[in-house]
């Protein structure tokens, strides 16, 4: 199992996994709920999101635009009890998201877990993507900077210039033979925060992040695979120890060694 750093960066982590769509997935959420009560996620919420659909232009008549619409889908939030862990159910897709990161055993295993009860309430088919992502807070204190905590590849000039920092953004996209990994260093002036997409449903941030004021910067990870497969959790097991193995490598080329040693 890997270690627990005692003062470990993450803040936030998600993992989503999609499988074929259910469009009766209301009609199953009773005794989904009461299997999510058991695993000790007995918080329960639903929220309708509106979902854009741009649909394909006509073949026939090049002059037609398509009209987007959007369209209302539903989705279910199962939280554990101190609300910094849930599960977000929609009719195509599982996420497990948290604050509260332990290890990346303990994350894995639960949203198998997960999976596993909507697998046995619903039979799921197959599955088509599976993406994991990682927000690490870099916070120097008091007579560090930032200099001290990531690699100069990615600091671009946000230590060269005066005033207030609005952001400076770091990117690199990469494709392996396993899939797509998308790394974003941002570095900021103010508290640390959520990318928008993520703060509408995201449970709250632990203190220990938000209290603190000035320069930081986030290390947002996001490693995702694109195919479609049969149904099975020991494949997903295999697949999400990859994109973690894949994610791990780009952290530990972000940060510096006093970093690795500041947070174990």
């Amino acid at each position: 199992m890997g270690k627990r750093m005692s003062n470990a960066p993450v803040y936030f982590t998600v993992v989503q996994v999609r499988f074929n769509p259910v469009l009766n997935m209301e009609g199953y959420l009773a005794t989904i709920q009461g299997k999510m009560r058991e695993a000790h996620f007995p918080d329960f919420k639903r929220a309708v999101i509106q979902q854009l659909i741009v649909p394909f232009a006509s073949s026939g008549d090049a002059r037609q635009v398509p009209t987007p619409s959007f369209v209302p889908q539903a989705r279910c939030v199962f939280g554990n009890i101190d609300g910094t862990s849930e599960f977000v159910l929609e009719n195509n897709a599982l996420a497990l998201q948290t604050t509260a990161y332990d290890t990346f055993e303990v994350f894995s295993s639960m949203l198998l877990k997960g999976l596993g009860i909507v697998h046995d309430v619903v039979r799921l088919d197959f599955t088509e993507r599976t993406g994991l992502r990682y927000l690490d807070a870099v916070l120097p204190k008091t007579g560090e900077s930032l200099n001290d905590y990531l690699t100069s590849e990615v600091l671009g000039i946000s230590n060269k210039l005066m005033g207030n920092m609005s952001q400076s953004i770091s990117e690199t996209i990469t494709m392996s033979t396993l899939g797509q990994m998308v790394s974003r260093v941002i570095i900021r002036d103010g508290h640390i925060g959520l990318p928008p997409e993520l703060v509408s449903l995201a449970p709250p941030i632990d203190k220990r992040f938000t209290q603190q004021e000035g320069r930081h910067s986030i290390i947002d990870t996001d490693a995702f695979v694109e195919k479609r497969e049969a149904f099975s959790l020991d494949k997903l097991e295999a697949t999400l120890q990859s994109l973690h193995d894949e994610i791990l490598r780009s952290f530990r080329a972000t940060v510096t060694p006093y970093a690795l040693k500041s947070w174990e």
